[in-house]
Protein backbone atom coordinates (compact mmCIF):
# COMPACT_ATOMS: atom_id res chain seq x y z
CA UNK A 1 0.00 0.00 0.00
CA UNK A 2 3.12 2.37 1.06
CA UNK A 3 4.57 1.47 -2.33
CA UNK A 4 1.41 2.21 -4.30
CA UNK A 5 0.74 5.85 -2.44
CA UNK A 6 4.53 6.71 -3.27
CA UNK A 7 3.66 5.87 -6.83
CA UNK A 8 0.99 7.98 -6.98
CA UNK A 9 2.24 10.34 -5.29
CA UNK A 10 5.40 10.41 -8.09
CA UNK A 11 2.94 10.27 -10.88
CA UNK A 12 1.09 13.26 -9.43
CA UNK A 13 4.65 15.18 -9.07
CA UNK A 14 5.54 14.50 -12.39
CA UNK A 15 2.14 15.69 -14.06
CA UNK A 16 2.94 19.14 -12.18
CA UNK A 17 6.19 19.32 -13.36
CA UNK A 18 5.55 18.46 -16.91
CA UNK A 19 2.60 20.65 -17.12
CA UNK A 20 4.70 24.07 -16.08
CA UNK A 21 6.97 22.79 -18.51
CA UNK A 22 4.32 23.18 -21.68
CA UNK A 23 3.10 26.37 -19.80
CA UNK A 24 6.56 27.90 -20.30
CA UNK A 25 7.14 26.37 -23.63
CA UNK A 26 3.74 28.20 -24.60
CA UNK A 27 4.49 31.21 -22.55
CA UNK A 28 8.10 30.77 -24.26
CA UNK A 29 6.68 30.80 -27.87
CA UNK A 30 3.91 33.45 -27.43
CA UNK A 31 6.20 35.89 -26.80
CA UNK A 32 8.45 34.63 -29.61
CA UNK A 33 5.11 35.36 -32.03
CA UNK A 34 4.57 38.91 -30.52
CA UNK A 35 8.26 39.93 -31.24
CA UNK A 36 8.09 38.21 -35.06
CA UNK A 37 4.73 40.18 -35.63
CA UNK A 38 6.64 43.37 -33.61
CA UNK A 39 9.24 42.99 -36.81
CA UNK A 40 6.46 42.66 -39.32
CA UNK A 41 4.82 45.93 -38.00
CA UNK A 42 8.20 47.50 -37.88
CA UNK A 43 10.52 46.42 -35.52
CA UNK A 44 14.06 46.72 -36.15
CA UNK A 45 14.90 42.99 -38.56
CA UNK A 46 17.77 42.22 -36.42
CA UNK A 47 15.34 40.92 -33.23
CA UNK A 48 15.00 37.68 -35.47
CA UNK A 49 18.00 37.03 -35.13
CA UNK A 50 17.27 36.00 -31.81
CA UNK A 51 13.69 34.12 -32.58
CA UNK A 52 14.30 32.57 -36.28
CA UNK A 53 16.53 29.69 -37.21
CA UNK A 54 18.81 30.41 -39.03
CA UNK A 55 17.34 27.88 -42.03
CA UNK A 56 13.99 29.49 -41.78
CA UNK A 57 11.60 28.19 -44.44
CA UNK A 58 8.96 31.03 -46.05
CA UNK A 59 6.40 30.49 -48.10
CA UNK A 60 3.80 32.89 -49.59
CA UNK A 61 1.05 32.30 -51.93
CA UNK A 62 -0.13 32.03 -54.96
CA UNK A 63 3.21 29.99 -55.08
CA UNK A 64 4.38 28.38 -51.86
CA UNK A 65 8.01 28.50 -53.43
CA UNK A 66 10.24 27.97 -50.48
CA UNK A 67 12.45 31.22 -49.36
CA UNK A 68 14.57 29.51 -47.62
CA UNK A 69 17.24 31.26 -44.87
CA UNK A 70 16.97 34.09 -42.26
CA UNK A 71 18.25 36.30 -44.56
CA UNK A 72 15.18 35.40 -47.49
CA UNK A 73 13.12 36.53 -44.45
CA UNK A 74 14.40 40.22 -43.95
CA UNK A 75 14.60 40.62 -47.46
CA UNK A 76 10.80 39.75 -47.81
CA UNK A 77 10.21 41.96 -44.93
CA UNK A 78 12.24 44.61 -46.45
CA UNK A 79 10.47 44.13 -49.75
CA UNK A 80 6.74 44.89 -48.01
CA UNK A 81 7.92 47.89 -46.37
CA UNK A 82 9.66 49.74 -49.08
CA UNK A 83 6.25 49.09 -50.91
CA UNK A 84 3.67 49.43 -47.77
CA UNK A 85 5.56 51.40 -45.64
CA UNK A 86 2.81 51.45 -42.94
CA UNK A 87 2.50 47.96 -42.82
CA UNK A 88 0.32 46.12 -40.59
CA UNK A 89 -0.43 42.90 -39.16
CA UNK A 90 -3.42 42.42 -36.46
CA UNK A 91 -3.16 38.85 -34.92
CA UNK A 92 -7.15 37.86 -34.29
CA UNK A 93 -6.62 34.45 -33.38
CA UNK A 94 -3.96 31.80 -32.29
CA UNK A 95 -4.00 27.90 -32.45
CA UNK A 96 -1.18 26.32 -31.29
CA UNK A 97 -1.27 22.83 -33.12
CA UNK A 98 1.12 20.38 -30.35
CA UNK A 99 5.05 20.75 -30.13
CA UNK A 100 6.03 22.16 -33.77
CA UNK A 101 3.22 24.31 -35.42
CA UNK A 102 0.65 26.97 -34.83
CA UNK A 103 -2.35 28.35 -36.77
CA UNK A 104 -2.16 32.66 -36.51
CA UNK A 105 -5.57 34.34 -37.92
CA UNK A 106 -5.07 37.81 -38.61
CA UNK A 107 -5.65 41.02 -41.13
CA UNK A 108 -2.56 43.05 -42.94
CA UNK A 109 -3.45 46.21 -44.39
CA UNK A 110 -1.07 49.05 -45.91
CA UNK A 111 -0.74 52.11 -47.62
CA UNK A 112 0.60 51.72 -51.72
CA UNK A 113 3.72 53.98 -51.92
CA UNK A 114 6.10 52.64 -54.29
CA UNK A 115 7.38 55.75 -56.48
CA UNK A 116 7.77 53.76 -60.01
CA UNK A 117 3.94 53.11 -60.14
CA UNK A 118 2.06 56.72 -58.94
CA UNK A 119 -1.50 55.51 -60.30
CA UNK A 120 -1.96 53.36 -57.62
CA UNK A 121 0.04 55.22 -54.91
CA UNK A 122 -1.27 56.22 -51.68
CA UNK A 123 -4.53 53.97 -52.18
CA UNK A 124 -5.19 51.70 -48.54
CA UNK A 125 -5.68 47.94 -49.02
CA UNK A 126 -6.72 45.46 -46.58
CA UNK A 127 -6.77 41.75 -46.40
CA UNK A 128 -7.37 38.79 -44.17
CA UNK A 129 -5.25 35.54 -44.17
CA UNK A 130 -3.83 32.87 -42.04
CA UNK A 131 -0.23 31.48 -40.74
CA UNK A 132 0.84 27.69 -40.31
CA UNK A 133 3.92 29.10 -38.41
CA UNK A 134 6.21 26.25 -37.86
CA UNK A 135 9.05 25.57 -34.56
CA UNK A 136 11.03 23.71 -32.31
CA UNK A 137 12.22 24.67 -28.73
CA UNK A 138 10.72 28.31 -29.01
CA UNK A 139 12.44 29.27 -31.97
CA UNK A 140 10.77 29.90 -35.03
CA UNK A 141 11.49 27.40 -37.66
CA UNK A 142 9.17 28.86 -40.40
CA UNK A 143 5.99 30.40 -42.02
CA UNK A 144 3.03 29.69 -44.48
CA UNK A 145 1.53 32.84 -45.29
CA UNK A 146 -1.96 32.45 -47.14
CA UNK A 147 -4.72 35.21 -47.62
CA UNK A 148 -6.59 36.61 -50.93
CA UNK A 149 -3.94 38.46 -52.75
CA UNK A 150 -6.95 39.02 -55.20
CA UNK A 151 -8.59 40.96 -52.53
CA UNK A 152 -5.55 42.55 -51.56
CA UNK A 153 -5.05 43.91 -55.08
CA UNK A 154 -8.68 44.68 -55.90
CA UNK A 155 -8.79 47.11 -53.27
CA UNK A 156 -5.25 48.67 -54.97
CA UNK A 157 -7.66 49.55 -57.95
CA UNK A 158 -6.19 46.71 -60.15
CA UNK A 159 -8.85 44.98 -61.67
CA UNK A 160 -9.02 41.13 -62.63
CA UNK A 161 -8.95 40.10 -65.49
CA UNK A 162 -11.35 37.07 -66.49
CA UNK A 163 -10.30 36.07 -70.65
CA UNK A 164 -13.78 36.63 -70.94
CA UNK A 165 -15.79 39.12 -73.30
Amino acid sequence: MKKLLVFFIFLLLLFFITSCQQQKSHDELNAAVEKYLYVWNGGSLDSLDAITSENFQLRINPTFEAMTGRDKLKESISRTRSVFPDFKVKENEKIILGDTALVLRWEISGTYQNPQDTSKYGRKTEANGFSVIFFNDGILTGEWIGYSDLIWYEKLGYKHNTGKK
